[in-house]
């Protein structure tokens, strides 16, 4: 079996505060509010706590291994990060990030959402 990959330079990755805060976790954004639903439905987590949501990602990405890798050029690469997140209800649940890293650059979130299981 191979050897599990990570992010390049996890622990130096950076979530900007507008992606999470106004995107990911915003019910009137155009494309981010059903992301914004499916955070509050299934974690209890609202626009409020990106801090929240942004302090477990960046705890769990050094751990958390790649599950899909994406070029991107010129930009980078794109990497795909499912981790565990605690939801302020009480429930944990599978949430996919993506990741651009430029080459020899800083990681930066690029997406995050709830992973939903699929029905049999």
């Amino acid at each position: 079996m191979p050897e599990p990959l990570f992010v390049p330079r996890a622990s130096s990755a950076e979530v900007p505060d507008a992606k999470l805060r106004d995107y990911v976790l915003n019910p009137a954004h155009r494309v981010g509010r059903h992301k914004a639903r499916v955070f509050a439905s299934t974690l209890g987590i609202e626009r409020n706590d990106w801090r929240f949501l942004r302090d477990q990602i960046l705890e769990q990405l050094p751990s958390s291994p790649v599950t899909a890798i994406r070029p991107k050029p010129p930009y980078g690469t794109e990497y795909e990060v499912r981790m565990p997140v605690d939801g302020r209800n009480g429930a944990t649940h599978s949430v996919i990030t993506g990741w651009l890293v430029p080459d020899d650059g800083t990681p930066r979130l690029i997406t995050a959402y709830v992973e939903i299981p699929r029905r049999p």
